[in-house]
């Protein structure tokens, strides 16, 4: 009996020990994990932190080269500078449209096509791209192509006046009959007006054009003359330029 009693007495303290050790397992790997999540946490944000820090580098970068573009008309220089940023950051497609647009500006159009499809195949809704890319296309008549960006650009940004111009005048002038549409011609072509308070003469030049060959001459005279529709108040928006 003692000897049974003290088997018994060995295996309890076997199972003592086995189950103090496991607890001690436990909370050495529990001790060894929080550091490692911990890590990765600070990881993951230092990641996003930087990727947020790259992001505004390029804005501000953006920024600069566009505001200097904008005062010199220095094209070599303009593409000098981004495509030293597309090296640096070949994952933003901002870069490439802003490529494609002086690419188009230097006559280099198939060059322009190239750095905008790129950036389109980056971000799919990048309405600039497409809008940039419509414009381009234009220039080439090629008609179909260009509204087929054009159209996409306005489903992505409904504001934006430049692809609307862009459209209006595609849809008056095209010799496609299939395009021709001087229904949606016009429609566009008040967005664009309308949305730039006037302001574009090209976008008013665009809407005197749809409106001379709709066969309504003193609607286009009173449109050229920036009286009639844009006596009225309208709405702003951020895009200019265009055709």
């Amino acid at each position: 009996m003692r000897t049974t009693s003290s088997a018994r007495s060995s295996a309890a303290r076997r199972s003592d020990v086995a189950h103090l050790q496991d607890r001690l397992a436990s909370r050495l790997l529990l001790v060894f994990l929080v550091p490692c999540f911990i890590i990765v946490l600070l990881g993951v944000f230092a990641y996003r932190l930087s990727a947020r820090v790259g992001e505004v580098e390029v804005l501000e970068r953006v920024s600069y080269v566009d505001r200097v573009f904008r005062d010199t008309r220095n094209v070599p220089w303009a593409l000098a500078e981004y495509s030293t940023l597309a090296a640096k950051y070949p994952d933003n497609a901002r870069i490439y449209v802003r490529l494609g647009a002086l690419y188009h500006e230097d006559d280099q159009d198939d060059r322009a096509v190239e750095f905008l499809h790129r950036a389109i195949a980056l971000k799919a809704d990048e309405w600039e791209a497409y809008s940039t890319l419509a414009y381009v296309e234009l220039s080439r008549r090629n008609d179909r192509s260009a509204i087929d960006a054009g159209e996409t650009a306005i489903r992505h940004n409904d504001a934006d006046a430049q692809a609307f111009n862009n459209l209006a005048w595609i849809y008056a002038t095209t010799r496609n009959e299939q395009i021709r549409d001087l229904a949606k011609a016009e429609t566009y072509a008040k967005k664009a007006v309308t949305f730039t308070r006037c302001r574009q003469k090209d976008y008013l030049d665009t809407l005197a054009e749809v409106y001379r060959r709709s066969g309504r001459v003193e609607q286009s005279a009173d449109v050229a003359s920036t009286s009639g529709l844009c006596a009225r108040p309208a709405f702003a928006s951020t895009t200019t330029g265009g055709r």
